[in-house]
């Protein structure tokens, strides 16, 4: 048994030096009274404390309000705050930060500065593994639309080009680079087909600033299927409406 504290709505356990408190709103609360009524102790500290489920899942982990990488070096990302936040209040957080851990293996600060802004601007699918889901315009022959010869987007497919072969710079618009975009972009993407593309956030290699942040440039993607219908893939995290604008396509 560890010294406690319990009101109507508040929970305060202390266990080895370390204060934990959850109030009746953590989604886990009804679990943590099973747990401390039942002498559960091991178990209400797990809950108190899921930073020990996280480890299992990332080489990140959170401690006292800070996310540390694998070193032990706090993160400073425009992400922390909201991956602390859904984490204060007991939602599950390991896809943000496999996401931002990925985000850490990218070589350019500028882009690892930009990535979070695209993401939370547009809607983006985070996958558990922390892979970002875009759409693609290509045509019938699922070839490119700029050159309609050079690369080929068949389901399954992955296509990748030489890194600094794609253009870093933000304020370039019609560059090169492999381009996918959010939603709202696709909506005047010129092509015959639409296909879903997984991105390792690593290889992200620059957000233009026009076209409303709504597209981006990688080096390495992978095809996960056509859909005939395109539809808006809400996380039901994050909520926008972005502007379309004109395309252009390598």
């Amino acid at each position: 048994m560890y010294p406690y504290l319990l009101t109507d709505n508040t929970l305060t356990v202390i266990a080895d030096g370390v204060t934990h408190t959850a109030t009746d709103d953590n989604p886990k609360w009804s679990a943590m009274l099973d747990a401390f009524v039942a002498n559960e102790w091991d178990t209400l500290i797990a809950l108190l404390t899921p930073a020990v489920a996280i480890t299992n899942y990332t080489s990140l982990t959170i401690k006292g309000g800070v996310i540390y990488d694998k070193k032990g070096m706090p993160i400073d990302n425009a992400i922390v705050p909201h991956i602390l936040s859904l984490y204060s209040k007991g939602f599950p957080v390991e896809p943000l930060l496999n996401f931002l851990d990925k985000i850490l293996l990218n070589p350019s600060m500028r882009s690892r500065s930009q990535i979070w802004r695209f993401v939370s601007t547009n809607k983006i699918v985070i996958t558990p593994s922390g892979n970002l889901i875009f759409y693609k315009r290509v045509g019938s022959n699922y070839f490119d639309i700029h050159t309609g010869h050079t690369y080929c987007y068949t389901p399954g497919a992955t296509i990748s080009m030489d890194r600094y072969s794609v253009d870093d710079d933000p304020t370039s618009t019609c560059s090169t680079g492999l381009h996918v975009c959010s939603y709202e972009y696709l909506k005047s993407f010129s092509g015959e087909r639409t296909v879903l593309c997984e991105v390792d956030p690593a290889d992200i290699v620059s957000v233009p600033v026009d076209y409303e942040n709504t597209k981006l440039r990688v080096c390495r993607l992978t095809v996960l299927e056509e859909v005939d219908q395109p539809s808006d893939l809400d996380t039901q995290v994050w909520a926008t409406t972005p502007k379309a604008a004109d395309s252009d396509d390598f």
